[in-house]
């Protein structure tokens, strides 16, 4: 239980943390092969791309956790405690509906048989692995904006006078 209660907390930004040091590590190594010692890795290029791909889909994920994407909150903003709970819960089913048919799409694209014999040009790696980062994120953003929309459900706000 306790490593679950971990995974909630942390999951997100500890991947995306990984996945930004190796992009930095694999930036870094191809800039010094390429200028220093005039040779650079023909895989590193493809490599970075992957990695910043599963990173921005991840990252989305962390931000639905922490509640830090961008929003227009002027008309919220005039509305009573209770009427932005219900706005905010209004926006998260839409975000789920969203998500939810984003997760589909994605998987019916990643069972296509094109796609799946298709392998990347320098590394020779499946491209459903790469296509795989948008359902996987757009799943973890789902269990997250679920998580809000329960939280905000059971919420009771204060009727101030």
């Amino acid at each position: 239980m306790v490593f679950l209660r971990w995974l909630d907390r942390n999951f997100e930004g500890a991947a995306a943390g990984l996945l930004m040091a190796v992009i930095v590590a694999l930036i870094s190594v191809n800039v010094f092969m390429r200028y220093v010692l005039d040779a650079s890795l023909s895989w590193g290029e493809e490599l970075t791309l992957w990695t910043f791909v599963w990173f921005v889909w991840l990252s989305a994920s962390y931000a639905f956790r922490h509640r830090r994407h961008v929003r227009i909150t002027v008309f919220r903003d005039l509305l009573g405690e209770r009427a932005q709970l219900r706005l905010d819960m209004f926006a998260d089913i839409l975000i789920l509906i969203f998500l939810g048919v984003l997760v589909f799409e994605c998987l019916k694209l990643i069972n296509l048989p094109f796609v799946a014999s298709q392998k990347s040009v320098v590394l020779g790696l499946p491209i459903p692995i790469l296509y795989a980062s948008a359902p996987v994120g757009a799943s973890l953003s789902f269990i997250r904006v679920l998580q809000h929309l329960y939280t905000n459900f059971r919420a009771k706000p204060e009727i101030t006078a």
